[in-house]
């Protein structure tokens, strides 16, 4: 499921609050080789006045050989806070992915990592957004075609404009549409997530295309939990 010449793009936007800062980029190379070629990163640099929010002293963040081979892609949004010394001691999810590979990915690379020299705060909250994109030949992603799902008592499929993680479950389609697998990559509590799985692996789907055809895909659904009445 790769696709040709992927050019792999970051971006990293750290925002501060009360703050305000400039943007700069730049453009690494890694070691990543995806059908023979280069990945490539480009990052967002976010600054502070004078100084840079170095996030290229952080550890490198490269994507994941798993999420490369399935092709997941998505944005991981993050509340953060640092200390004194402008260190991040402090990370959570608050929106995924939708995979939870790529989310913990971000947090791995952000937690202890300096953004700050010296910020003369005692801690600094931050919110960030880290993009995980796949670019390759133009193509249609697949559609989740809501009106075939089972009804549910219990969850509902989050809309975009709604707050919180939620229940995230990953689902790989065949090239008909199809459900082949779907697992849980963020959970709340058992009882929401089975029915989460289970309204997932109900629905159909609108297979990904590109200029040869149908494709395998993977595709990821957010639900949350229905007030009760």
């Amino acid at each position: 499921m790769f696709k040709n010449q992927i050019s792999i793009r970051y971006i990293l936007l750290f925002v501060l609050l009360n703050l305000n800062w400039g943007l700069s980029s730049a453009q690494i190379q890694t070691d990543s080789r995806i059908n023979s070629n280069n990945a490539k990163i480009s990052e967002m640099q976010a600054y502070f006045s004078d100084k840079p929010l170095a996030f290229h002293r952080c550890k490198r963040a490269e994507y994941p050989r798993f999420a490369l081979r399935h092709e997941f892609e998505g944005k991981t949004e993050v509340d953060a806070v640092t200390d004194s010394e402008g260190r991040v001691i402090i990370a959570e999810i608050v929106r995924s992915s939708g995979w939870r590979l790529l989310d913990e990915t971000v947090l791995i690379n952000i937690m202890g990592c300096k953004i700050f020299d010296n910020p003369g705060l005692e801690k600094v909250y931050v919110k960030g957004g880290f993009v995980w994109k796949l670019e390759g030949p133009a193509e249609i992603p697949a559609e989740l075609l809501t009106d075939t799902c089972s009804k549910s008592e219990f969850v509902s499929f989050a809309r975009s404009n709604e707050p919180g993680r939620g229940i995230v479950v990953g689902v790989w389609l065949n090239n008909e549409g199809g459900v082949d697998v779907a697992e849980l990559q963020w959970r709340m509590e058992n009882k929401l997530d089975q029915e989460s799985l289970r309204l997932a692996r109900s629905c159909k789907f609108k297979p990904a295309s590109n200029e040869k055809g149908n494709r395998a895909s993977t595709i990821s659904l957010r639900f949350l939990p229905l007030r009760a009445n």
